[in-house]
């Protein structure tokens, strides 16, 4: 199938791993963002501090940052969609995006969150209070949800909108409540843009709003972080525990600037586009490199931000190589068959791996910490193997036939138009 054209007779973005065209490079980092988050989970709760000299404890805690990935490489991919179409002058079927959106989260979600959290026991069953010691204590508060008003609220993903509910249920699913708040402003940011376009030009107007999130999001992440104090144990608690400071800095007002980078990455993806002349391809590569420099100084100023600026680099990067049909290591390294593949299955993967993290440290564990690193080395590759596991089942069974269902409609108007030109014939 051949890609889609726009009227200056460029190749559009229009990246659906399960209908239309797939850019290289995409699902092996989604597979990057999601082992980088598993192996700092584990680190967190299950490699005892002592045993880890203090780089390689630090190195270890950037692994947390997947989750920053993520989320740019949502502003990137869901913005392209609404650049595409404002670049065409036609309409963009909303009821579809958020059809597809729908059949994207919540299938697997609900599957996966009521198998943890009603069957094997291994879902944080309330939020963590101030008497909890800090992240040592967050253990004690796994097990089998019993309270109804909690799990319909993780059934309807609005546990993060509350504080006697936050982090409850897969601990991990507070980033789904700031996923479908952006899946709700973005088609408002797309109108603004294209509104606004008729007096800047597309482009710029599609920089204006995306600078705009950015905005939005240090400031309000600023002002929260400013609220945090006391030792590390109550600054745990006030950032992640029964707090409405917790519920506020993980809400889609203090994560809009990470969105916000991939969207402006979609805007840089498509300008690349425009670039014939080898020199103006090599000029914006080094300019991505100048970027990528910046974005590093920036994480010891801004910890987040920075990284999320790195992060927006790399997509961009692995893209336009993409684009440009030119072989590159990294491209060739995210497209090698085992890393593409967690990547395809890396959104159940996300949701399954902290409830595996539990169910080996209560099970094979017997709830202690191992204490050699043979044995956290052992504990790390039981965790792996049976995430994958699970995650590729839930992926074949649960997650891949919803996926689907978003190209039905596709492949009927297909069918159509094949069996009128047949009866025309």
């Amino acid at each position: 199938m051949n890609a889609p054209v726009s009227p200056t007779g460029v190749e559009v973005l229009e990246v659906q791993p399960t209908s239309g065209r797939r850019l290289a490079g995409i699902e092996g980092l989604r597979a990057a963002a999601a082992l980088s988050v598993m192996l700092g989970h584990f680190n967190l709760h299950l490699v005892p501090g002592e045993l880890v000299p203090p780089l390689a404890r630090h190195l270890l805690n950037l692994a947390g940052q997947g989750l920053t990935l993520f989320f740019v490489l949502s502003g990137f991919l869901l913005f392209g969609p609404f650049l595409t179409a404002a670049a065409q002058s036609r309409p963009f079927n909303i009821s579809r995006y958020f059809a597809n959106r729908f059949l994207r989260i919540y299938p697997a979600y609900v599957t996966i969150f009521l198998v943890v959290a009603c069957g094997l026991g291994l879902a944080y069953m309330s939020p963590i209070s101030a008497t909890n010691g800090g992240v040592e204590g967050v253990g004690e508060t796994v097990g089998r949800m019993a309270d109804a008003g909690a799990i319909l609220a993780n059934v309807l993903l609005v546990q993060t909108l509350l504080p006697w509910t936050i982090k409850t249920g897969l601990g991990v699913s507070w980033s789904l409540t700031a996923e479908i708040c952006f899946y709700l402003v973005l088609p408002v940011l797309a109108v603004v843009a294209v509104r606004l376009s008729g007096r800047w030009g597309l482009s710029r107007a599609a920089v204006a709003v995306s600078t705009g999130m950015i905005v939005v999001g240090l400031v309000c992440r600023t002002i929260g972080n400013m609220q945090v104090h006391g030792d590390a144990a109550a600054q745990f608690y006030q950032q992640w525990g029964g707090t409405w400071l917790a519920v506020y800095l993980r809400s889609i007002l203090c994560q809009a600037d990470l969105f916000g980078l991939g969207m402006l990455a979609a805007i840089g993806y498509r300008h690349s586009l425009t670039l014939s002349a080898r020199e103006d391809r090599a000029r914006f590569r080094r300019w991505l490199y100048v970027a990528a420099a910046a974005a590093a100084a920036m994480t010891r100023v801004e910890y987040e931000f920075g990284f999320a600026m790195f992060f927006a680099v790399v997509v961009l990067l692995v893209t336009t190589e993409t684009a440009s049909r030119r072989p590159h290591w990294l491209v060739a390294l995210l497209e090698w068959h085992p890393i593409r593949w967690i990547g395809v299955i890396s959104y159940s993967f996300y949701l399954w791996h902290l409830p595996v993290i539990w169910g080996v440290y209560k099970w094979l564990l017997h709830g202690e910490r191992p204490q050699t690193l043979p044995l956290i080395l052992a504990s790390y590759a039981a965790v792996l193997l049976v995430t994958i596991a699970l995650s590729a089942l839930t992926y074949l069974a649960v997650e891949r036939p919803a996926l689907l269902l978003k190209t039905r409609p596709a492949r009927k108007r297909s069918a159509e138009a094949l069996a009128l030109r047949g009866t025309v014939n």
